[in-house]
């Protein structure tokens, strides 16, 4: 198997998000079992939730936390060699991070890192965007750094 192929198989279980500008066909109601085929639908893995008490304290919305199967592959294939160092594959290495930080730092581009913090001298984040017209956050990207990385950050929360 092929290391796409595994990550395509590690990776089937997928919801489908359509816009809220976009027509949703008659065909699709809660009785119909078969989604329809539409121009422009992305599949994203609902992988968690930005919790009220932490979104109010940085002043951000709550919402919902997704990945679209592009940004997986994206992790898959410019963080393989990090993530086979530690035996995850981007799919569990993003449940951690998303599970278990502990720090949100905000960058210069307006979007949010989660951090796992653990006091070594690397640390595991994730870049979140939110996605206005779909009202939820989006991961760009996963990735283990040095904890320098962070230091010019605004930190916007920590695990108390």
């Amino acid at each position: 198997m092929t290391s796409y192929q595994q990550f395509l198989y590690e990776n089937q279980d997928f919801c489908v998000i359509y816009d809220r500008n976009q027509k949703i066909p008659k065909t699709m109601t809660k009785k119909s079992t078969t989604q329809p085929r539409i121009e422009n639908q992305a599949h994203y893995h609902k992988i968690g939730r930005l919790r009220k008490p932490i979104a109010d304290e940085i002043g951000k919305p709550t919402a919902d936390i997704y990945i679209d199967d592009n940004h997986l592959k994206h992790i898959f294939f410019r963080h393989k060699d990090e993530l086979a160092k530690i035996g995850l594959t981007p799919k569990m290495f993003v449940d951690i991070v998303i599970n278990n930080f502990n720090r949100i730092y905000k960058s210069n581009q307006d979007s949010l890192f989660l951090v796992k913090w653990n006091g070594m001298p690397k640390v595991a984040a994730i870049e979140l965007n939110f996605a206005f017209k779909r009202e939820f956050y989006e991961i760009k990207t996963a990735f283990v750094k040095t904890k320098h990385t962070f230091k010019n950050l605004k930190l916007l929360w920590k695990k108390k």
